[in-house]
């Protein structure tokens, strides 16, 4: 029997591969205590702090850089569920604010009789409402994953922060089923969602969470009236959580009020809403903590303004105009401003 010799052993080659399974072991150990580390620091540091800003489109801005960012470090660690929810509620607020320039654009057209611009401004309004509707059901997914789905039992919240979570997702579940609907469909968003929600509505105190929770319920009531409980009229439970939302200085619950009415038709009912959202952010503040969810309340009912106005004089709500209308009394606003005539 053949002894086989010795073959010479290629200790660079054994070196090598031995530093490349460190590199890359160490490598995966480094990504996922960057991604612990920002994603910890996001949601201690990052989501009070933007919460608290006043500034909107910056907010918008953000979520729209930092959403794809931060959720990439969910192939080396835990994914950012609760982180998701915000992000995905704010990223689909941006695609609206751009369906309500589109929604503009088609009004004037309208006004001016220009067919063609008209039906552009639709097509685009709708693509627009998708992605909002798409992004919004992502926010109201992560939520299912983070917590739990709503419309069965409670979940045990063990922070107050598990609570904001929740009630942002239902709202984002909530936007993508009306967004969806506003395209006609075309994101698929499961229509049950809405029933969910109203019923995840109900695991949160009403007055705790600035008439909101309620506010929820109503207007899915007002869409779905199989739902509603006997004896109980939603239009009322909307005033009454309106005026929450106003003492407390965080005024979400009046934007859902005014898109109920004006899916009703009820349009100096949405005035009302809309003079009174003025008097209160001139009355009373906004809660510090929570001040860009009241800002984005102004400007969605700025927006339902805008609308408003366009639809009847072709044109938006004057400059510091919230609150007041075309046919207002005489000397009561002033639709002409020559600095936007120079």
């Amino acid at each position: 029997m053949k002894l086989i010799a010795n073959k010479k052993i290629d200790w660079h080659k054994i070196l090598l591969i031995l530093f490349l399974q460190l590199a890359l072991s160490t490598c995966s150990v480094v990504y996922k205590n960057t991604g612990d580390v920002l994603i910890g620091f996001a949601q201690d540091e990052t989501v009070p702090y933007v919460l608290a800003s006043n500034d909107v489109e910056l907010g918008c801005a953000m979520s729209k850089a930092f959403t794809p960012f931060i959720l990439s470090f969910s192939r080396v660690t835990a994914h950012p569920n609760e982180l998701s929810i915000m992000l995905y509620l704010l990223a689909g607020s941006c695609s609206e604010f751009m369906a309500w320039e589109e929604d503009l654009r088609y009004l004037r057209a309208l006004y001016s009789k220009n067919v063609p611009e008209a039906e552009d401004a639709r097509i685009a309004q709708k693509r627009f409402m998708t992605q909002a509707a798409r992004r919004h059901l992502a926010g109201y997914q992560s939520l299912v994953l983070a917590i739990a789905e709503p419309g069965g039992a409670c979940p045990d919240f063990d922070s107050d922060n598990a609570e904001l979570y929740w009630l942002l997702g239902l709202l984002d579940g909530l936007q993508a089923m009306l967004n969806d609907l506003a395209s006609e469909g075309i994101a698929n968003v499961p229509l049950d969602i809405a029933s969910k929600v109203g019923r995840g509505s109900a695991c949160l105190d009403n007055e705790k969470w600035w008439g909101l929770p309620k506010a929820i319920q109503a207007a899915i009531w007002v869409n779905i009236p199989n739902d509603k409980p006997a004896g109980v009229d939603p239009l009322n439970v909307l005033d009454q959580s309106m005026q929450i939302g106003i003492k407390q200085g965080v005024r979400v619950s009046q934007v859902l009020a005014a898109k109920v009415h004006m899916g009703l038709g009820n349009i100096e009912q949405v005035k009302s809403i809309i003079r009174s959202h003025k008097k209160a952010i001139v009355n009373t503040p906004s809660k510090p903590e929570f001040r860009l969810l009241d800002e984005l309340a102004t400007v969605q009912l700025l927006a339902i303004s805008d609308h408003l106005w366009t639809e009847a004089t072709g044109k938006r709500t004057p400059i510091s105009g919230l609150g007041t209308f075309w046919d207002d009394p005489k000397g009561a606003v002033d639709t002409i401003n020559i600095d936007d005539m120079l």
